[in-house]
């Protein structure tokens, strides 16, 4: 019995270090998160008018950018963004059922499809998929800054023109709420004004009508053209740090709740091996109590 209550111990003491790594990593996880999530909410309105400005430009026929043309090979790629880390639950889960659904509603359309991977894990699930990775990022975070980002808008604007690819498409988690995110697969490229006009009323819809619905007539001089070539490059860099912002405030919400869940855990573990040690050394107490009466009986019959 000393041998099971020690054991028992051992449970204990090892399931209370773990309940409070998983605290600490909770606390950790929330700042971030809170982190993220201003910053994420901070750049929403600038990104969503950065768009309207696109599809104001887009509405001539006469205005052309390469960005603006799909190539006429049949080739795609693919920028999934994922994190470095794990414990964030499901959130890796559902990134994969959603390229790997993704990939098996195009079966049949013989697509040469590339990836280009930010975090580790995004290059787990393009390998699990058996994805060629074109080029992989493991140093961006919540920290990142806009200045940042262009090394990543610059690559893929380059592969788009140079490389021929019929589209260029985004994989990461939109951030709803504290406790809701989904993963998109968005189109950025060619960028086009239905393209455009889908990703505001999504944001629409998603912040409950938050935006305004009609858009604002621009008056453009000298020329859309010329515009158009000066600030393209920069608002998709707006386009893709909004994206990593949305993705890096998702993840750390999921990290905190699954490091919660943990916790909650191995609360409900201690108090059954609470329960199970006070048995347990009940018992021994009792044998040990019968053991020394029994033994005073045989001197007392002696």
């Amino acid at each position: 019995m000393p041998l099971q209550t020690k054991a028992i111990k051992q449970k204990i003491k090892s399931v209370g270090n773990i309940k409070k790594i998983t605290k600490t990593m909770e606390m950790v996880s929330v700042s971030k998160m809170r982190r993220a999530v201003d910053k994420a909410l901070s750049s929403r309105t600038y990104s969503k008018y950065a768009l309207e400005l696109l599809v104001n430009l887009s509405k001539d026929k006469d205005v052309s950018h390469p960005l603006m043309t799909a190539g006429k090979n049949n080739k795609e790629l693919i920028i999934v963004i994922a994190s470095n880390k794990g414990l964030c639950g499901g959130y890796h889960t559902n990134l994969f059922k959603a390229l790997n659904l993704y990939f098996k509603k195009q079966e049949g359309l013989n697509k040469e499809v590339k990836s280009v991977t930010i975090g580790k894990y995004a290059e787990r699930i393009c390998k699990k998929l058996n994805l060629q990775i074109f080029a992989s990022f493991i140093t961006f975070s919540e920290y990142s800054t806009i200045e940042q980002v262009k090394e990543l808008s610059n690559l893929v604007t380059k592969e788009f023109i140079e490389g021929g690819y019929k589209s260029v498409k985004i994989l990461y988690t939109e951030f709803l709420k504290s406790t809701t995110y989904k993963p998109i697969l968005r189109e950025i490229f060619p960028i086009s004004i239905e393209t455009i006009k889908n990703i505001i009323e999504e944001i629409q819809e998603e912040n409950q009508g938050s935006f305004d619905n009609t858009f604002v007539n621009y008056s453009f001089e000298p020329n859309k053209n010329e515009i158009l070539n000066n600030i393209l490059p920069g608002l998709v860099d707006v386009i893709i740090y909004q994206t990593l912002a949305e993705a890096y405030a998702s993840e750390h919400s999921a990290r905190m709740f699954a490091m919660r869940n943990a916790g909650d855990s191995a609360t409900t573990i201690l108090d059954g091996l609470t329960l199970s040690y006070n048995h347990a050394r009940q018992d021994g107490i009792t044998r040990e109590l019968s053991e020394i009466v029994a033994g005073a009986e045989a001197l007392s019959i002696n």
